[in-house]
């Protein structure tokens, strides 16, 4: 009887490890600052287990303006711990060939997060890749990090998919 419930016990401990990584993607309406963003899930590297990140994390953030319709993508990188050295920005290698991504913005907290560009030929070639490489670059040293084919694969999902969910998303009906 106590193996049974151990069984049982350890099944739902890997249930909840794989539950933990949802695959939904986000809409979110933002009318103050007249646009609509579509979120992806993120991507860890190197992680353990999926909900023990001991390395980074990144998500995509597509947005759509409100006013004209033009769409923006992001990437959005997460160091899980404060970095106490200037953060200069992040690249992708992308086949063999080097993408230095135009840095949006820096949040500091308890979390360092950095927002990139993510231009639309910079995207093309995500989508017609097998190998993709993030590197994050602060003032002391660079920190590179080779995308396994799963997330190589994540990444180009996400990429597809909210690319197409932002271009449907209707406009905004905002009360001035």
């Amino acid at each position: 009887m106590n193996s049974k419930f151990l069984q049982i016990l350890a099944l739902g401990f890997f249930l909840s490890i794989n539950c933990g990584k949802s695959q939904t993607l986000v809409i979110v309406p933002e009318p103050v600052v007249d646009q609509v963003s579509a979120i992806s899930p993120e991507i860890c590297l190197d992680s353990f287990l999926w909900i023990f990140p001991s390395n980074p994390c990144f998500w995509l953030k597509a947005e759509k303006d409100n006013t004209n319709a033009k769409t923006r993508t992001s990437l959005v990188y997460n160091l899980s711990s404060f970095d106490v050295e200037f953060p200069l920005g992040l690249s992708l290698e992308i086949d063999g060939t080097y993408f230095n991504l135009l840095k949006l913005g820096t949040e500091y907290g308890s979390q360092l997060q950095l927002v990139s560009d993510l231009p639309e030929p910079v995207a093309l070639a995500i989508s017609k890749s097998n190998k993709v490489s993030l590197s994050y670059t602060n003032r002391k040293e660079t920190r590179n990090y080779n995308l396994s084919s799963g997330e190589v694969s994540d990444l180009k999902n996400y990429l597809a998919k909210l690319s197409s969910l932002i271009k449907a998303e209707p406009k905004l009906k905002i009360q001035k």
